[in-house]
């Protein structure tokens, strides 16, 4: 019985956690895009996305160190595909997302880098030298939105605000991961307690989990009406899935290619990203049609899964 109080005081701190962790989470992305000069999707592209990634990154790193590679390939794709096609879904089903015109050109990178990854990925075995070239990107994608986004004529007369704003940021991010943890972890042990099958606990709290700190801050980003950070939070994170996380666990040790992740959830991760891509170049925009189309292949994934 204490057992049981204990993970729902555990659960409650959790959710208080994430709901708190996500408010400040977005207004500190909004606050850190003024005070760099630069859009506030910019700002979610790569400082939000790095901060919701960052402990997906060290899991993976930690599950090839363990001769685990496998799992952290599956968890790239996976979180890929979850990102846009359940959390971008949901949440440009509740308020279609109205987005700056240089989000396609993010989205098409996206793309591209998937597809670089599934060339890779042909021979049955992601390299050291496959891993790097990854990261070597990733860099490389950096340093091209520095030269062509970053103002920083201003930031100094701000009084040290921006690197207070970029702490509160990297902060909120952290506790956004640690109250998903809380929840997860109480949630789990709590339907164990209520005799629910391992198989239906891993199939749904702890998938979802783990794509918990990007829904939360895009779902709080929708309903403040801040669009650019809630989609430019899920291509960032989506980058990250597929360069740095990818990455760093084929360079720690070479990733073998599950097959069911190259021939089912790669290509639909690739289907959801066109889809994005197409209705942002188009309409500068994600839709209800196109949250619609991202909601039925996710559950379409959901069934290939399951059968």
């Amino acid at each position: 019985m204490m057992t049981m109080i204990l993970e729902l005081i555990l659960f409650a701190i959790g959710l208080v956690l994430l709901i708190k962790g996500s408010d400040l989470f977005v207004e500190a992305a909004s606050r850190t895009a003024k005070d760099f000069g630069v859009s506030e999707f910019i700002i979610a592209l790569v400082l939000a996305s790095i901060a919701t990634t960052l402990p997906e990154v060290t899991v993976s790193a930690l599950a090839a160190y363990r001769g685990e590679s496998g799992i952290a390939l599956g968890n790239a794709i996976g979180s890929a595909l979850a990102n846009i096609a359940l959390i971008l879904g949901i949440s440009a089903m509740i308020m279609p997302l109205k987005v700056d015109k240089t989000a396609w050109e993010n989205s098409l990178f996206l793309v591209a880098v998937t597809c670089y990854a599934t060339l890779i990925m042909h021979d049955g075995i992601i390299s050291r030298l496959d891993g790097f070239s990854l990261i070597l990107i990733y860099f490389g994608f950096l340093y091209y939105l520095y030269r062509k986004h970053m103002i920083l004529e201003e930031v100094s007369e701000r009084e040290g605000e921006p690197k207070r704003d970029i702490l509160i940021l990297l902060g909120s991010g952290i506790v956004v991961v640690v109250g998903a943890r809380l929840v997860v972890n109480s949630a789990v042990t709590l339907a164990e307690a209520l005799g629910i099958s391992e198989a239906v606990i891993g199939l749904t709290l702890v998938s979802i989990g783990t794509s918990l700190p990007e829904l939360t801050n895009s779902l709080t980003a929708t309903l403040k009406r801040i669009p650019n950070i809630s989609v430019g939070n899920i291509i960032g994170a989506d980058i990250l899935d597929i360069l740095i996380v990818i990455g760093v666990a084929s360079l720690i040790r070479p990733i073998p290619v599950d097959s069911e992740t190259f021939s089912v959830t790669l290509p639909l991760a690739l289907l959801a990203m066109v889809i994005l891509t197409v209705s942002l170049r188009l309409n500068n925009r994600v839709g209800r049609k196109s949250a619609f189309l991202f909601l039925v292949i996710y559950a379409y994934f959901l069934y290939l899964l399951f059968h």
